[in-house]
């Protein structure tokens, strides 16, 4: 089911990523007639109730790696086979390619399809809205009004039912979702200031700001404000857009705007005087603000600027710091682990036989240390798989040793070096075994 699936998608990936000779060679031509301009597929309608799986890659490998022939010889495809069980995947990649070729009323179209087979498709859903507001018509943005609110609809109604991946914490899963929440709600909200709707359009653009701080949220602010009269609101949205987008990956026309409330500012105050601390302060507020969150979703590395992992300090489950200094002149066994990570489950009750192999000696100290992003998974995952095991959060040791594979073993001897290091787990090894005979290696350092 699956191949069938992919059939459409796979062929022109391929043919659209191969070389000239190689697509006449496929499409069964000599070289020599690769430059020939390429023949649509032939429309005839002899036979609409079945799928011709040749036809269909003759329609597409006769295109000679032109992605505007490849449309064309799909659409004629559908035109004879419109009952053809493939129909969805082929509008689906006619839907990709009118994209990516910037037609824009070819793209409206088969988004359209699109959103009647699934209504949360939330990419065709998006980019209909945006097209459609650039149509400009009244009879389109109306269109686009009815999207967009069952955009907003849709987004807020998946957002509601998924779960959180396992590799985020949930500060980070709630910032992903208010970023999705601000931009659609962003959209319909333009879309509301377009037919002239300016409190539905207010209404929108304020949920989305408060949502997330986006430059172009801030922008369309300040234009309604602009648009009210109230200058220094304005004004304050535009310098709030300014510096977000100088502070993030978001693009705007700078020049453009800073020229905008450079003149607003001069036609109410007689000149530019004072402009400069008024941005300076916008700058400060939103850092303020940014650190702030950020603090939220990070928190912040209690061992910046360590170099040695003896002067690290870890944290453990109850909140309590664990120093390893304290363990300096022994040998200390760290595991690094993850709840998301399937090859940890199998290799946790073996680090525990070790650590009741060498429970009567004192100088051989064992550490579960924890890399989970969320560490709120961590207490429910030890309870429900029943490990007893000395586990700490990494608190950046991962970074320090560029842990890159999950799990990973490290030993170190008394000095604080690295004895040994072992990434993933091989099931075919002694594990147990393995690792005693490399912690008695480190002893002898």
């Amino acid at each position: 089911m699956k191949s069938k699936l992919l059939f459409v998608a796979l062929i022109v990936l391929s043919l659209l990523t191969a070389p000239a000779f190689a697509l006449a060679r496929v499409a069964g031509k000599p070289n020599a007639d690769a430059q020939d301009p390429p023949s649509p597929a032939k429309s005839s309608t002899s036979d609409s109730s079945k799928d011709s799986d040749e036809e269909l890659r003759h329609a597409i490998q006769s295109s000679g790696g032109s992605e505007t022939q490849v449309i064309t010889n799909l659409e004629g495809y559908l035109k004879k086979y419109p009952n053809s069980g493939r129909r969805g995947e082929i509008e689906g990649e006619l839907y990709k390619l009118s994209v990516k070729l910037r037609d824009r009323n070819r793209a409206i179209i088969y988004a359209e399809k699109l959103v009647i087979d699934d209504e949360d498709n939330i990419d065709a859903l998006t980019n209909l809205v945006t097209m459609l507001r650039e149509r400009k018509t009244e009879a389109d943005l109306l269109k686009a009004q009815a999207y967009a609110d069952q955009l907003v609809k849709q987004f807020e109604n998946i957002i509601s039912k998924s779960l959180k991946p396992k590799r985020i914490s949930s500060a980070q899963w709630q910032e992903r979702k208010e970023q999705g929440i601000a931009s659609v709600y962003l959209l319909r909200g333009k879309v509301h200031a377009d037919l002239g709707a300016d409190d539905k359009a207010r209404a929108d653009l304020t949920k989305s700001y408060k949502s997330a701080r986006l430059a172009a949220t801030a922008l369309a602010l300040g234009e309604l404000s602009e648009k009210r009269k109230h200058v220094d609101e304005a004004i304050d949205y535009y310098l709030q857009g300014f510096v977000i987008s100088l502070n993030t990956d978001e693009k705007i026309d700078l020049k453009s705007l800073r020229r905008k409330f450079g003149q607003l500012y001069s036609a109410k105050n007689g000149s530019e005087a004072g402009l400069g601390d008024r941005m300076l302060k916008a700058h400060d507020a939103y850092i303020k603000e940014r650190e702030e969150r950020l603090a939220k979703l990070e928190p912040p590395n209690i061992n910046t600027g360590i170099g040695d992992p003896l002067k690290f300090t870890l944290t453990k489950l109850d909140g309590s710091p664990l120093k390893l200094e304290d363990h300096r002149g022994r040998v200390i066994v760290i595991n690094f682990w993850a709840t998301w990570c399937g090859p940890c489950l199998t290799e946790m009750p073996l680090f525990e036989k070790i650590i009741a192999k060498y429970k009567n000696e004192k100088d051989v100290v064992f550490l579960a240390i924890t890399t989970d992003e969320d560490r709120e998974l961590v207490a429910p995952f030890l309870k429900q798989y029943k490990f007893n095991l000395p586990v700490a959060y990494a608190e950046y040791l991962n970074d320090h040793f560029a842990i890159s594979s999950i799990p990973t073993t490290i030993i170190l001897d008394r000095k604080g070096e690295i004895a040994f290091r072992q990434a993933g787990f091989n099931p075919r090894e002694d594990f147990v075994g393995m690792l005693s005979e490399k912690i008695e290696d480190a002893k002898k350092r």
